[in-house]
């Protein structure tokens, strides 16, 4: 329920205003700093289509589309592996994006074991690690007698 509920207008703002304004704009040419810049005259229409994904389960169509294109990595770049690969997507999207995946932040620690190190804020997979290399240690000298 949490993870598909409507979400208020503020929720949307915080959303956009938490996003790199300074990204690559949608397909359509409006990235972050167009919505941030321009809130004020836009916040009812771009709350009303997160909002309708949210209440009718669906994206109009293109809101979900991305442009991928290749970025050049040197000067003068004549082969596939001077260039990095881009993807551009709907600014409307990333909101949706980003709402979901704040909510899921809150959700991740009741489903996942506490013993879950990795994808989890706070815990890092590399704890994993140290724990099985002391392990590790610890019964190599058990076996050796020390």
């Amino acid at each position: 329920m949490l993870l598909t509920k409507v979400q208020d207008n503020g929720e949307i703002k915080q959303a956009v205003f938490s996003l790199n304004m300074d990204g690559a704009p949608s397909p359509d040419g409006f990235g972050g700093s167009f919505f941030q810049g321009y809130w004020d005259i836009i916040d009812v229409d771009v709350c009303a289509a997160v909002k309708q994904f949210f209440i009718q389960s669906w994206i109009l169509l293109g809101i979900n589309s991305n442009t991928v294109t290749l970025i050049s990595r040197v000067q003068g770049a004549d082969s596939i592996k001077d260039f990095r690969p881009i993807a551009v997507a709907n600014f409307k999207f990333k909101v949706i994006y980003k709402i979901l995946a704040d909510r899921h932040v809150g959700v991740c620690s009741t489903i996942i074991s506490h013993y879950q190190n990795g994808f989890i804020k706070g815990r890092n997979i590399k704890d994993c690690i140290c724990i099985a290399s002391e392990t590790i240690n610890m019964i190599s000298k058990k076996s050796q007698g020390w």
